[in-house]
């Protein structure tokens, strides 16, 4: 069988001069952990002549020992009596093994340690414990792991635009606005506007005339038309209180004597030939003179008796009102939403108080979670089908780190939204907070694919860092934009692959982009150390320690400061 020869020059000399230049190596060494897990490999050599022989058996515990704690990783055996004779005597034996353990906190500081046993003819030997290597290096688990949840995004806007246009059309010859037209359903349309006090913005008015007739009468008819609305519009606003849009100036006005334009539009409704027509636009596109214009055109159509079909929709005045419609705005909205927090109105009053949009907006605008909670429950009772809320009740209790009630949330939320990219993205943070990485990398993916959004982008890199794929997590991390954290990660993640400039760039720009970011320095100070950079390591090691005293102890005991942990800079820095 295969296995490890847990002996050493070292160990067992003291006693047993048989096994002269028996070799242990263990790499990495620090031992190093990746993935939550630690890789090793043992290899043993024993040399010919050595006494390795016949009927000798070797037994040996790998243990890790930190203080009083022991964690047994595992226990191998090695007999002689698998080798030849030859072998054993003039080539020796070198065995090689490989194997991982889950890494444990109390496993930090401590130091990979064989356990040695001899056993020959029968009788037992107790050898001396032999040191391996310490462990562990543990900079892979450094990652920023804070969840990044995805909330649904409002609609709500409490300026929503509105144009309201209308006309008020009038007899021939007439510029008075007739009793009838105020009935039409444009106009209600406008006083509605004006009565319910919504701001305008603009209001713009056009007068016209048809084109019969002398054109200094038409000239009169079309500007007192618009002046005759525009009247009628400031007793309106006067009547509902408005005290601003009452100056004529606000009002933008025009007037067009002769509407050749609304004549030309019209004109292939009548049967005249195409050649009449085309003789009739070029009139009208001439510069004749304006009333021999109007002679020349009603000579050709026959006169104007024939066409009033077309000259009738011509007098009139149009109206286009621009303004706001009325919503709450933010402050009444939140003044309702506090009042319920607060207890001073119940949720029936609140459910009638506030719309449905304009609830689902109260709720995003909650800075505190449990008031936002609270919110987000009363608009489920009444909208329990909106995704939008099961959503983000599902993302808060994944922040609170109810995970169960979260997923509940999520999967009903996924019934009304299918491939819904916030969704997706908050299913995956509780897959990845119960350790179930492969469905929460799917997850994630999935989201990005759905909307690539750097929330999604940020969880993924963690999964991939947890995970020991450095390259892609630095790749996504690239992908999460300006998150914060996600420079930091990308930094940690090349230094993991080994690409010290690269980590040292990204971690230049966390802390560009927080110079309080104690980790960013502290994984700066470890390309040092990598790099034999001695200025760089002291240098933000000692920025590290300012801003985060716990990480003196770190550093102290640290494994990737193990070449540096004796110098009087090192020291130093650990009390900046």
């Amino acid at each position: 069988m295969g296995g490890v020869a847990l002996i050493s020059s070292i160990g067992l000399l003291p006693q047993c001069a048989k096994f002269k230049g028996t070799v242990v190596t263990v790499n990495p060494n620090p031992l190093e952990v990746h993935a939550d897990s630690v890789k090793y490999s043992v290899k043993v050599t024993i040399p010919p002549k050595s006494g390795f022989r016949r009927k000798s058996t070797y037994t040996g515990k790998l243990a890790i020992k930190s203080g009083s704690n022991r964690y047994e990783i595992r226990t191998v055996t090695i007999s002689a009596d698998q080798y030849p004779k030859k072998q054993l005597k003039n080539e020796g034996v070198t065995v090689a093994n490989q194997g991982t353990f889950a890494f444990q906190e109390g496993m930090d500081g401590g130091m990979l340690v064989a356990e040695n046993s001899y056993e020959r003819k029968g009788k037992s030997f107790d050898l001396p414990d032999f040191d391996l290597a310490p462990c562990c290096i543990t900079t892979s688990r450094l990652v920023d792991s804070r969840p990044q949840v995805l909330f649904e995004q409002h609609t709500y806007v409490s300026k929503r635009p509105i144009t309201l246009e209308a006309l008020f059309q009038f007899p021939q010859n007439v510029y008075l606005i007739q009793p009838g037209e105020y009935e039409r359903q444009a106009v209600k349309d406008i006083v509605a506007f004006l009565q319910k006090k919504y701001p305008a913005t603009s209001i713009t008015l056009a007068g016209y005339a048809s084109p019969e007739g002398r054109y200094r009468r038409n000239q009169f008819l079309s500007l007192n038309r618009y002046k005759e609305v525009q009247k009628w519009l400031i007793e309106q606003m006067r009547k509902e209180g408005y005290k601003e849009y009452l100056d004529s100036t606000f009002f933008k006005v025009s007037a067009t004597a002769q509407d050749w334009e609304g004549f030309k539009q019209n004109l292939n409704q009548t049967s005249l030939p195409e050649n009449v027509k085309q003789q009739i636009i070029q009139v009208i596109s001439s510069n004749m003179n304006p009333d021999a214009k109007e002679q020349k055109v009603m000579t050709l159509v026959g006169g104007p008796k024939e066409v009033e079909f077309i000259l009738a929709p011509l007098r009139r005045t149009n109206v286009r009102l621009e303004g706001f419609s009325g919503r709450l705005s933010d402050a009444q909205i939140d003044s309702i939403a506090n009042a319920f927090l607060a207890g001073s109105i119940t949720q029936d009053v609140l459910l009638k108080e506030l719309q449905q949009e304009e609830l689902y907006f109260a709720t995003t605008r909650q800075k505190d979670n449990a008031r936002r909670e609270r919110l987000l429950k009363a608009y489920a009772s009444r909208y329990g089908q909106d995704y939008r809320a099961l959503n983000d009740l599902g993302a808060l209790a994944i922040l609170a780190g109810r995970l169960d009630e979260a997923m509940d949330y999520l999967n009903n939320a996924s019934r009304y939204s299918t491939n819904n990219p916030a969704i997706l993205n908050n299913m995956g943070l509780v897959y990845a907070a119960r350790k179930e990485y492969a469905q929460a990398a799917q997850a994630f993916q999935s989201s990005y694919a759905a909307r690539p959004t750097p929330e999604a982008a940020f969880n993924l890199g963690v999964i991939y860092e947890k995970t020991a794929q450095y390259a892609a997590a630095a790749e996504a991390f690239n992908n999460a934009g300006e998150l914060p954290g996600a420079y930091y990660n990308a930094g940690l993640s090349r230094l993991l692959m080994n690409d010290l400039a690269g980590a040292k760039v990204a971690l230049e720009r966390a802390i560009q982009q927080d110079p309080k970011n104690a980790l960013a320095y502290y994984v700066l100070a470890i390309v040092g150390a990598r790099s034999a950079d001695n200025n760089l390591l002291i240098t933000n090691l000692r920025r590290a320690i300012q801003n985060n005293r716990d990480l003196a102890k770190k550093a102290q005991s640290d494994l990737e400061f193990r070449k540096q942990r004796d110098s009087a800079e090192f020291k130093a820095a650990l009390n900046p």
